[in-house]
This record gives C-alpha cells, sequence and structure tokens, in this order.
C-alpha cells in the first residue's frame, strides 16, 4: 500500500521575521528583490498541511534565533511564538547558542519541539548536552532524525557561544545514531544538519543508512535534489526567502520516490493573516519598530553579501570603520547573513541588518607578514579541498587592501602580492589596523587590541551624515 509524507525544510532564517530585500541571481547580475517572512512560511505549510494533514513534517535546521536587532535584544524570545505556531517537528543550531549554551536550553523549555545534537557534550566529559535524535510514527511509518550542530562554534565563535560545551563533526555520532534508530525498528532515517553543504556531503560519503540530508548552515539555494550514494540531500537557500519541500512515498514502509521542490518566497505567495496580526501587535516589534525606521542615510548602491568574494555591505561597513578611525585598513568576518538593501534610503534598520549585534571597533597592531599569514589561513578555512577544514562564511572582509591570490594553490600557498593603497604590503612593517569581533581578527594574531570607543552602528551613522554612500571598487580580492 503506497503512503505519502510530507517535509518542508527551513534553514537559516536568522530571525527574519519581515519581508526583506534579498538578491537573487539574474543573467545581469544580482538583482534586490522583496522576499520572505515567517506569514509567507507559514502560508505555505498550512497550504502543504491540507494536503498531508497528519502527514506533513516542518524540520528547522538552526540559525534561528539571532540575526535581527530584535532578536539579539530579546536573545531570541522574539522569534518563540512564531516558531511555535509553524508546528515544527525538531530543530538543530548554530549562531542560536549565542546568548549561551544554557540559555538556548532555556529557550528549548519554551518550544512545542526539540533541539537536537548528537555532537554537543558537557564539556570534558561524553555527556550530551542536547538531546541526539527524536522518534515519529507517520501513519505507521517509523520515523527517526538525528541532530547535528554546527561544528566550528568552539573553533572560531566568541567564548559565551561554547562555554561549557565541547563539539565533534558528528561523523562517528550519526553512525551510531543511525543504527540504533534502525536496530529500533525505524523505516526512515533523517540527518537534520547545521554541518554545512561540503561537510554534509562528506559525511554522506562515511555514514551509510541516512536516507534523507536536510542540510543548513551555507545558505546553498539546491534547486534539484542531489543523491550521495543512497543518500538524498537538499538545502533551502536562507534567511527565509525560500523553502524546501519533499513528498516521500513509500510502499510496505520502504521510501519508493522521493519529489522535490525548491520554493521561493516571493510577492506571489500570500503572507498569512493569522501570522501578520501577531507580528503587528508584538510587543518586542513594537517597542523598537520607532527606533528601526529612522532613515539615517542613503547609498547610491545596492549593499548586500551575494559573492564569497566581496560584500558591499561589508565595504559600506569597513569604510565607515576606516573613516571614524582614521586607519588604513579594516577588517571583519564573512558574514552570510543580512540579506540586502536596495539603493536609496537607509533607516537604522538597515544597518543593524548588516551587524545585529553592533559589536565594538576594536584596534591591533599587526606586521605585514602577520597579515598575510591571517590571510592565508583565511583563504584556506573557506576554500579548503577539505570540507571539515572550512570553518564556514566568506572570505575575510577587508577594506584598505587588495590580494592577489591563486584559488587553486595549496594551503599557505595562495597570496601572490598584497597592496595597502598605491603601496605593496611590507612584511616587517608595523601597521595599526581596525577590526570588529574576533572572526574579524583572531586573538592570536597581533599585539595591543583594544576597543576605539565606538560601536559599529554609530560609526556607520556618522559616516552616513557626511555623504551618501557610493564605491565602485569591489576588487579588494583578485584571483589571478
Amino acid at each position: 500500500m503506497k503512503k505519502t509524507i510530507g517535509i518542508v525544510q527551513i534553514n537559516d532564517t536568522h530571525a527574519n521575521l519581515l519581508p526583506h530585500g534579498d538578491i537573487r541571481y539574474t543573467g545581469e547580475g544580482f538583482k534586490v528583490e522583496i522576499l520572505g517572512g515567517y506569514p509567507r512560511i507559514m502560508t505555505k505549510i498550512k497550504e502543504f498541511r491540507n494536503k498531508h494533514l497528519e502527514n506533513l513534517l516542518v524540520f528547522d535546521n538552526g540559525d534561528t534565533f539571532h540575526g535581527t536587532y530584535e532578536a539579539v535584544n530579546s536573545k531570541g524570545e522574539v522569534m518563540l511564538p512564531y516558531l511555535n505556531a509553524l508546528g515544527i517537528n525538531a530543530m538543530t543550531f548554530h549562531w542560536d547558542i549565542a546568548y549561551t549554551p544554557k540559555h538556548l536550553i532555556k529557550l528549548g523549555e519554551s518550544l512545542n519541539y526539540p533541539i537536537l545534537a548528537a555532537n554537543v557534550y558537557h564539556e570534558g566529559t561524553k555527556d550530551l548536552m542536547f538531546s541526539p535524535t527524536h522518534t515519529l510514527e507517520i501513519d505507521g511509518i517509523k520515523i527517526g532524525i538525528i541532530g547535528l550542530a554546527s561544528n566550528i562554534i568552539r573553533k572560531n565563535m566568541p567564548k559565551p557561544f561554547w562555554e561549557g560545551a565541547d563539539f565533534t563533526n558528528g561523523i562517528e555520532e550519526a553512525a551510531k545514531y543511525s543504527k540504533i534508530l534502525l536496530d529500533e525498528g525505524a523505516n526512515l532515517i533523517i540527518l537534520l544538519s547545521h554541518l554545512g553543504y561540503p561537510q554534509d556531503i562528506e559525511l554522506l560519503n562515511q555514514v551509510p543508512n541516512i536516507d534523507i540530508c536536510l542540510s543548513g548552515h551555507t545558505h546553498n539555494r539546491i534547486r534539484t535534489i542531489e543523491k550521495v550514494n543512497e543518500s538524498y540531500i537538499i538545502q533551502s537557500g536562507a534567511l527565509a526567502s525560500s523553502i524546501g519541500y519533499l513528498q516521500l512515498t513509500f510502499e510496505d514502509k520502504k521510501l519508493k520516490n522521493v519529489f522535490h521542490e525548491y520554493i521561493v518566497l516571493d510577492k506571489n505567495v500570500e503572507e498569512d493573516l493569522e501570522l501578520l496580526n501577531m507580528i503587528n501587535e508584538d510587543k518586542i516589534l513594537s517597542k523598537y519598530k520607532d527606533y528601526l525606521d529612522e532613515e539615517v542615510g542613503e547609498s547610491f548602491i545596492d549593499l548586500h553579501r551575494g559573492s564569497s568574494l566581496y560584500g558591499t555591505m561589508d565595504y559600506f561597513l569597513l569604510d565607515a570603520i576606516r573613516d571614524v578611525t582614521g586607519l588604513n585598513i579594516a577588517f571583519s568576518n564573512g558574514w552570510r547573513y543580512g540579506g540586502a538593501i536596495e539603493r536609496g534610503k537607509l533607516t537604522r534598520r538597515d544597518l543593524y541588518k548588516i551587524v545585529p549585534m553592533n559589536p565594538p571597533i576594536m584596534t591591533v597592531e599587526m606586521t605585514g607578514e602577520e597579515i598575510c599569514q591571517m590571510l592565508e589561513d583565511n583563504l584556506e578555512k573557506t576554500f579548503s579541498v577539505e570540507p571539515f577544514q572550512q570553518m564556514g562564511g566568506y572570505i575575510k572582509r577587508n577594506s584598505g587592501l587588495k590580494v592577489y591570490w591563486k584559488i587553486e594553490n595549496p594551503k599557505n600557498h595562495r597570496i601572490q602580492r598584497v597592496f595597502v593603497g598605491n603601496e605593496e604590503l611590507e612584511l616587517e612593517k608595523i601597521y595599526k589596523i581596525a577590526y570588529i569581533t574576533r572572526q574579524g581578527v583572531p586573538e592570536i594574531y597581533g599585539k595591543n587590541h583594544k576597543e576605539f570607543g565606538m560601536d559599529s552602528i554609530k560609526a556607520m551613522e556618522k559616516f552616513l551624515k557626511k555623504s551618501p554612500y557610493n564605491r565602485k571598487d569591489l576588487d579588494s580580492y583578485i584571483p589571478v
């Protein structure tokens, strides 16, 4: 007897409850379009729930409780009623742990579904911090779900994210728990992962028994489902701009067919009125609305993070930091969140899309040799041929340098030449540099790390008071 089960995947929404600018890929390049928001997600979930009734599952890959001003200021709590309304069955995490592991556990207590992480342990032990698996029975079909949180949290995130916790790459745990679930009678094994698309493919090459991998973290827009050995894998964009849908067909409790649809949440998808009313009446959102919607300046160019090699959002941020500090070089991390802002008037909400945590500006003294080594290290972490050596995010953003490099070269041999303005970088010279967060300049590099005395949002507002933002040179990193 044939049976069907529907699955909706949401991943890396970064707390984008509202419609927002995001990048569409076109024949003419990046195009900014207003997309997404949770009311559109709810519309599609209701549509699929009407189709599948009780046979619909909804999964969230994480990066859910962090990414907007309201989410950061409420430590994720603003998201709780909307997540519970969606009817989610399980989630895992990455930036969600930004408010400390203890706070994520507390948030989980207010959810009507479990947070899964088979690869996160209490520090120095083999005691799991979160549930590793979850089992559901749908129309007589037993489904086992394994959760894997991001494995890079302790490696490159601030200490509050990971204090008291250890993380693994999840390969051993995926193999262990898939076998346990099969032994317990599971007919289908789902891996709910925030490792990243390249990492999940590597895991699937090593771990049998996974039927479906719902992948998150790297914001891949997978329009056609892919198969790795006997496992199917999808990833469904990011920022609540798109979702993934699977229809699984079973015969005698065995998976026989998988239909996939990648769904862009554009203006053709109506917004669910019930969720819209919740948003309009939300006390946390209302509290900050006037402050966030105040105009603070103008940009003559679209601001986005559409490319691994550059982001006009980051140029704007770093040009502002250079302006207020008077320094020639500035660094930040290659963050993927933030969406896009169409050229025109800018509000304070737009600035917080760029850096929702509003970090303080830091300065540091670095030799030219340290700069080159830091860049080499980042290029390897971004483009390593070994998936589990990649550390997430795009190439490190900079303003003030031109880096000529060869992507195909091995680790520590990619950089050809580096220029500061019109002068070649001198390896023994000491440069004073501005940056934000330890992801911008890790503490192992340089000396005299100090706070400058201004935060990122203030720097951008001050910069915009001088003139509208405009930049034509987008070639800080030049592949040769």
